[in-house]
């Protein structure tokens, strides 16, 4: 893990630091760290034992997981659908710029999406054989999802609705799950009610209902086409919609009124969050996505005569420049390669970080900074919780500044040391991206 890793950002130098720590401390993340995405960080080790820790072992472990969607979507759909439409359905899952963006993104949203999609298969393998072994099954995926991202509580909440409206004969069975499900996930439920200080940052974003519907179907990165996106965005509600009334005309009413309520429900929670300001990231509930594109090949493949070819081709030209912008070098803010090139540019004799999580650039290439003293190293570097933490600055003393040029890294929080301003050192504009700042401090010798 050193300068010769392509470009990483920040959640990526996030995941990297939990694997550089011992073993053990791994499964410390499901009580510790962060209870929606804890069981991503264990099944990550376990993949890197094998797949190696660089980059794009990392990243190839959220590629595997939208393949996985893909294929689960072409076998729930075939059980309802023709093949060559459950084929179809299952391709444009794949490519859909909402949850092809996480192929590329070392978190666990990837994943999330194949485990909805799983659970629902598993969801309608128990209502059609109707056995007690299938429904063990379907309360063991539930819980181990949810387990694996929180949110997917939403989806089993869901697949209630669903049951109450279109197949009220099996809400008897669905309950006395749902009621195991719901011991399974107690202890997560504690997890998170003690760890909710966590996502308090959510609050500080500012998503309107309309760019949440948006960036959750199509992705929100910097370089994604904001024409092409909508154009998108309305072709597949469109084709969504026909595709669930031509369903409930032809009298399939299992399908649509699943495919409405797993991925309608999560997107409107996501919309009152919005609305009410409650906090809330699109990227927290794009495992709805597959229920969207689902129904959207299926009324694409409802189209009268050659329509649908044409559809299909429309598609490729919207989904291309969307999925092809997703994988640019600066596809992401947080561009932390960008900014760790500033040590060579300006060359300084000493850096100070604002913050823990500024660390993640020093962590993300330690060669750039080797050699190179830290002002800001705390007396205790452990994490807390992904990278160690920041001395006090007002402790700094004018003897240790004394006719340096220090290279300040910030963040949005805290951009810059007051401390080197009150000892006189002259602050000068270096580079920024979304996340964090940098700038270069001149101070005078004694």
């Amino acid at each position: 893990m050193g300068i010769s890793r392509p470009t990483i950002w920040y959640d990526e130098a996030v995941t990297l630091s939990l694997l550089d720590r011992p073993f053990g401390d791994t499964w410390s993340v499901l009580r510790e760290v962060d209870a929606v995405h804890g069981f991503y960080y264990v099944a990550l080790r376990a993949w890197t034992l094998v797949a190696g820790d660089s980059i794009e072992a990392v990243r190839a472990f959220s590629a595997l997981g939208v393949g996985v969607t893909a294929a689960a979507a072409v076998l729930l759909v075939a059980r309802h659908q023709r093949l060559r439409i459950a084929v179809a359905a299952g391709a444009f899952t794949g490519v859909a710029p909402g949850l092809a963006w996480t192929a590329v993104d070392a978190r666990g949203y990837a994943w999330a999406s194949a485990f909805a999609v799983l659970a629902t298969l598993a969801l309608d393998s128990a209502c059609r054989y109707r056995g007690r072994r299938h429904w063990v099954v379907y309360g063991a995926v539930c819980v181990l999802a949810c387990w694996w991202h929180l949110y997917l509580v939403l989806l089993v909440v869901a697949h209630g609705i669903a049951i109450l409206v279109g197949l009220p004969r099996a809400r008897v069975a669905w309950s006395v799950t749902a009621a195991g499900i719901a011991v399974g996930l107690s202890p997560l439920a504690v997890i998170a009610w003690h760890q909710r200080s966590q996502v308090s940052w959510l609050l500080d974003i500012g998503f309107t209902w309309h760019r949440m519907v948006l960036n959750q179907l199509t992705s929100g990165q910097e370089t994604d086409p904001p024409a092409i996106r909508v154009a998108l965005l309305l072709g597949m509600l469109a084709l969504g919609t026909y595709g669930i009334v031509h369903l409930w005309r032809d009298g399939r009413r299992w399908l649509p009124t699943i495919l409405v309520v797993w991925g309608g429900l999560p997107t409107l929670v996501a919309i009152a969050c919005a609305i009410a300001e409650a906090g809330m990231h699109p990227r927290y509930v794009t495992f709805a996505v597959p229920a969207v594109a689902i129904a959207a090949a299926v009324g694409a493949a409802a189209l009268p005569r050659w329509t649908p070819a044409f559809a299909a081709l429309v598609a490729v030209a919207l989904v291309l420049p969307a999925v092809a912008a997703q994988r640019a070098p600066d596809a992401k803010p947080g561009n932390l390669r960008e900014l760790a090139a500033t040590v060579e540019e300006v060359d300084p004799d000493a850096v100070f970080f604002t913050e823990a999580r500024v660390r993640s650039i020093e962590f993300a290439y330690p060669d750039r900074f080797s050699g190179l003293p830290d002002l800001s190293a705390p007396d205790d570097p452990a994490p807390d919780p992904f990278f160690a933490g920041v001395r006090d600055p007002d402790t700094i003393g004018e003897h240790e500044v004394s006719g340096l040029r220090i290279l300040v890294y910030g963040s949005r929080v805290v951009r810059s040391v007051q401390r080197l301003h009150d000892l006189g050192c002259r602050a000068e504009w270096v580079t920024n991206d979304r996340f964090f700042f940098v700038r270069l401090y001149t101070c005078p010798g004694l």
